[in-house]
């Protein structure tokens, strides 16, 4: 039987640590793959910018440091191979990029393969009025925007990255793939399965959706981060990955953070959508029959997935040119510091209307006083003694905007005392991209591959290569393992909240967002199953304008996953918020009133005790 293979993470998004994959495999010299994820929806638009002015750019280069800080474990004998998004739209270039850098440092001889043909701007453009390109959102056409485009990729699928590995590349750079497709491509590779093979590409898809961020599920944005044990070090995680799809979810020994079963979970539970139908290019997932088994050592199984044939259409990712934006941010000191921060924003508002500069959006924001999640409208006489005081504006034009940053300014001398923390200059203004979300049948993709050999070949290793020898994976054995029972957290939350019994993690997809909740007991998901409804959820943040609430629920988890519609103002860089993508949502919820006294609630778990 097939050897598990070991995947690592080291990156979650574009602007993660630079040498996390270096100490990965400083850490467990015997991993097998380690893949870095780069892209977020708005990342393709930010680099499109980049290649307006320089066609040679388009990528992240932040990767190719990725790479230098490899090769001196390549030249002592790693055998590490690495899968990444870095491509961007240029991902030939960033290929380049690498080879140019790994032949400088006389890195030994590496197959660079050039995974391409998400890139469809042109498909999108040449014929607008397709029905299939309508936003999946609004069935709006996309003609309306179609002039505006700056970039359009679909979300390729593991096969192009697995044939890549099939004929030996070492490291494997693409474009826009699905997130979890950076991990089912090795493990297609390393056992050898057919496209049909559809649970152990399930379980492969779990597997990668739970490293994809790096570090959450090592206990990153937990809930109950204040328990998780050295985060100054929080290590990044490691999937041991069984031929049938199963895996462990694990970290390096040294490193900080905590794998048990509520990190597990909560990531298992961040954007997912519909949890019985969880849409890749390689596998529709059905999470429903997941099975969590926290081993201890920071090492959690996972298995159960089960997978059902993926659909015949590649969502597409398309972005367009929405106006420009710009925020700032100030500090007010004293009495009444809410109400000075809401005069001092109505006034530079007021001071520009009246000379003529509108904008299509204004926010003022008094951060302190609950208006990062506005549940309710906020209550200016509050007596916080400080505030941040945040103003954004939103405007077609271009010069409206910057004429908004030049007056912010006038704030640290016109504003009202205690005004402080100027210290970054004017606000920067930025364009704003909208997201468009539609799909694409996948005959009309051609995904293609290309070969790019880095390095010097002659080298030899100037470390014996034994030192990275495969051996048997270390179950944390320097450590010493403390159970860490799931329970209700007394102390981070207030009395008779939803805090008491549940945690919650979530976050975006589009203007929508994902809010999950998981039970801490068996009796708590039971109340909340008939409590907690889409109803009881769409009020409480109805002032966040949410349209609809879908609730799905996960019994296998103890959990519910809710989809919050229209929540998040736009979403993106065309939400005015301070909580643009939904992280704080799960927070929220946390803080909803229970509908009854602890006494009550204790006594109703006890019956349901005792009645079985």
């Amino acid at each position: 039987m097939t050897e598990p293979i070991r995947i690592g993470n080291a990156s979650g998004f574009w602007g993660d640590r630079i040498l996390a994959a270096a100490d990965l495999v400083l850490h467990e010299p015997n991993i097998d793959f380690i893949t870095l994820d780069f892209l977020a929806e708005v990342s393709m638009s930010i680099m499109a910018i980049q290649r307006e002015r320089d066609t040679s750019s388009g990528y992240a280069h932040e990767f190719v440091d990725v790479v230098r800080s490899l090769v001196p474990h390549w030249k002592a004998g790693s055998t590490v191979r690495l899968v990444t998004n870095a491509g961007g739209l240029e991902p030939l270039e960033c290929g380049k990029a690498c080879a140019e850098a790994m032949a400088e440092l006389g890195c030994p001889a590496k197959k660079i393969a050039i995974v391409d043909g998400d890139d469809i701007l042109h498909v999108l453009t040449a014929d607008p009025q397709r029905a299939d390109f309508s936003n999946m959102d609004t069935g709006k056409s996309i003609s309306q925007i179609a002039s505006k485009m700056v970039t359009a990729n679909a979300y390729l699928g593991a096969q192009g990255i697995a044939d890549a590995l099939d004929a030996e590349a070492q490291i494997v750079i693409t474009g826009r793939v699905a997130d979890p497709s950076l991990a089912v491509g090795p493990c297609v590779h390393h056992f050898g399965w057919k496209w049909d093979d559809y649970d152990c590409l399930a379980g492969a898809t779990i597997a990668g959706h739970l490293i994809e961020c790096g570090t959450q599920v090592c206990g990153g944005i937990s809930t109950n981060w204040l328990e998780i044990p050295n985060v100054a070090d929080i290590g990044f995680p490691i999937v041991e990955v069984e031929h049938d799809g199963s895996c462990i979810v694990t970290k390096p020994p040294p490193t900080g953070g905590l794998i048990d079963e509520q990190t597990v979970k909560e990531q298992l539970l961040y954007e997912i959508g519909d949890p019985e139908n969880l849409l890749t290019p390689d596998v529709t997932v059905s999470m429903t029959s997941i099975a969590i088994e926290d081993l201890g050592h920071d090492r959690v199984k996972v298995d159960g997935a089960i997978g059902k044939r993926p659909s015949n259409s590649y969502k597409v990712s398309a972005t367009y040119r929405n106006g420009f934006r710009a925020q700032g941010s100030l500090t007010i000191f004293g009495c009444q510091a809410v109400r000075k921060a809401q005069r001092a924003g109505e006034a530079l508002l007021t001071k520009l209307s009246t000379s003529g500069i509108g904008f299509d959006q204004t926010l003022i924001e008094c951060l302190g006083t609950g208006d990062a999640v506005p549940l309710k409208p906020r209550r200016v006489d509050t007596q916080a003694n400080e505030c941040v005081l945040r103003v954004a504006v939103l405007n077609s034009r271009r010069e409206q905007v910057e004429q908004f940053s030049r007056e912010f300014a006038a704030l640290v001398t016109s504003g009202p005392q205690g005004t402080t923390g100027y210290s970054a200059g004017r606000p920067r203004v930025q364009p704003v991209f909208g997201f468009w979300p539609c799909l694409i049948d996948k005959k009309q993709i051609s995904v293609d591959i290309q070969f790019i050999t880095a390095g010097v070949a002659e080298l030899e290793p100037n470390v014996a290569p034994q030192q990275y020898a495969a051996r048997e994976a270390n179950p944390s054995s320097e450590r010493t393992f403390k159970s860490r029972r799931l329970r209700s957290r007394d102390s981070l939350f207030a009395a008779n909240t939803l805090g008491r019994i549940a945690y919650a993690r979530s976050g975006d997809k589009g203007q929508h967002a994902n809010v999950g909740v998981l039970a801490y007991t068996d009796e708590s998901y039971e109340f909340l199953d008939s409590w907690l409804t889409a109803e009881v959820v769409a009020h409480y943040f109805s002032n966040l304008g949410v349209t609809n609430v879908v609730r799905y629920d996960l019994k296998n988890l103890l959990a519910f996953n809710f989809l919050l519609y229209d929540v998040l103002d736009g979403g993106g860089s065309q939400s005015m918020r301070s909580d643009a993508q939904g992280k704080a949502l799960g927070q929220a919820i946390l803080d909803m009133p229970l509908p009854c006294s602890e006494d009550e609630l204790t006594q109703y778990c006890n019956e349901r005790d005792a009645n079985g």
